[in-house]
């Protein structure tokens, strides 16, 4: 049995997809925090860097965008003509106009990733305007693979490109011919409006909430979807095919509880943002991200099994990388990630743990690649990146420990605030307040004040504490008078 529960009838939207009362997939969309993966933009390019094989272009976004000479449509066709790809100067010059599109969102400090090989998506293929090639989903058989292929290059102008989806397999000729039509005009319009738009500005925008359920809708084996939003509700139906709607019933919720509450998923959001991650046996890994790459650690915890070290080493690590492969999902963790696995010493032990890893992948809709275990026994592995995992949505670095994750101790605090008094001994005024947390006054005043006292002499100024409470460590000089 799956199930997707809809929570839409609040500024952020979120949703659920579980099967077998497992929760698989998770996703937020905050107002203002909206994805641009999918969007085509007009912008403008503000600088060519010859050495990157690059152009930085500004679309609108936070930060201009980042533009590689291999996303040009002369490098596709080139590519696949076998001939050397025109480099980057030759591709585009400052100031000039172009329409892109937003392959990956911005990541810390990385702007956008951007493609000048536009892609719209329709039901049972993508129609690239300059992509110069097609290509058939991997998962459709040899035989009807050889026939889309055969149609997408009948049907398609030496410039175009075109990806037969999976579910092509499902429709006749006409249909797919039919809505090739379709995209090809939506994109003479796109290019229409670019004529008259002013640069940079939006042309085309995804509306990912619905179209992620809608995904999950097609690739599902079917089920139950409950939405708490009428209108979210008839939206959805109204673009779900026959296909669709013979696997899935639509429900709206109308308790006055909240749907996630009701349907027992409303925690997951928090768990999901904590570093521990216990596993069913006692054992647990660690997981931290950092803008480079997310390293996860594996700690056989309370778990000591009952066979041998070894085997006890590998269920464990077996019963992590099955986790890991679900967390990747619910967190949306992507670029390199690195797991350091308890240390095994059977290159068979560390296959079969690969084999697990990439057995759990199989549902995932994002690419992920196992490289392999290094030298030092820590696996590699990377994950297609679109978009922001769920902590940078959710979360901000601490205001107190700037990113850190730790905060300074009272101890620290204390002995900056004395280098912080010594600085005013020449500023005139004979009284200074202070306001501070207990620890910190604790530390700074020392036993029976004797520092404060000692201090006080030294500057030739009365110092005064006041104790504040705070939520975490806290000093603040007031007044100097």
């Amino acid at each position: 049995m799956e199930e997707i529960i809809v929570h839409s009838k609040s500024r952020e939207k979120r949703w659920v997809y579980r099967s077998d009362h497992e929760i698989i997939g998770l996703y937020t969309y905050q107002p203002g925090e909206e994805s641009l993966t999918g969007n085509i933009y007009l912008g403008r390019v503000v600088k060519v860097q010859k050495g990157l094989g690059a152009a930085f272009v500004d679309f609108g976004g936070g930060k201009n965008g980042y533009l590689h000479e291999k996303d040009f449509p002369q490098n596709v066709e080139a590519y696949h003509a076998g001939n050397d790809l025109h480099p980057i100067g030759k591709c585009v010059h400052e100031g000039q106009k172009i329409i892109v599109q937003v392959m990956k969102d911005e990541m810390g400090s990385k702007g956008a990733r951007l493609t000048a090989v536009i892609e719209l998506k329709g039901e049972h293929l993508v129609y690239m305007p300059q992509g110069y090639y097609v290509a058939v989903s991997k998962k459709v058989d040899d035989e009807n693979r050889k026939v889309l292929r055969r149609l997408g290059n009948e049907w398609k102008e030496p410039e175009e490109g075109i990806v037969m989806r999976t579910n092509a397999v499902e429709v006749r000729e006409g249909m797919l011919q039919e809505e090739l039509h379709s995209l090809r005009s939506r994109y003479e319009s796109l290019e229409r409006v670019s004529l008259r738009a002013k640069c940079p500005s939006l042309l085309s925008r995804q509306d990912t909430f619905y179209e992620d359920i809608h995904e999950q809708l097609k690739k599902g084996s079917g089920g139950k979807v409950v939405v708490d939003d009428y209108d979210s509700l008839l939206h959805l139906e109204e673009v779900s095919g026959a296909g669709i709607k013979d696997k899935w019933t639509f429900e709206l919720y109308q308790g006055q509880e909240n749907i996630l509450r009701h349907y027992h998923v409303a925690s997951v959001w928090e768990n999901v943002l904590k570093k521990v991650v216990w596993l069913d046996n006692g054992a647990f890994i660690v997981i931290e991200s950092t803008e480079a790459m997310t390293v996860v650690d594996v700690n056989s915890g309370k778990f000591t099994g009952k066979d041998d070290l070894e085997q006890t080493i590998l269920q464990t690590n077996k019963l992590a990388a099955k986790e890991m492969a679900k967390q990747l999902t619910l967190r949306n963790l992507s670029g390199m990630i690195l797991i350091d696995f308890i240390d095994m010493k059977k290159e068979s032990h560390k296959q079969e743990v690969m084999d697990a890893l990439s057995d759990a992948l199989v549902s995932d809709k994002q690419r992920t690649t196992i490289v392999g275990f290094t030298s030092l026994g820590i696996l590699e592995l990377t994950r297609k990146r679109t978009r922001q995992p769920l902590s940078a949505y959710l979360t901000r670095p601490c205001l107190v420990c700037h990113g850190t994750g730790r905060e300074m101790t009272p101890e620290t605090l204390a002995f900056q605030l004395e280098r912080e008094l010594w600085e005013m001994q020449s500023m005139d005024g004979s009284l200074i307040e202070v306001e501070a947390t207990g620890e910190v006054a604790t530390v700074f005043s020392g036993h029976q004040n004797v520092h404060l006292q000692r201090l006080e002499k030294a500057l030739s100024k009365e110092i005064k504490i006041k104790e504040i409470t705070h939520g975490h460590p806290y000093y603040h000089v007031t007044k100097l008078i």
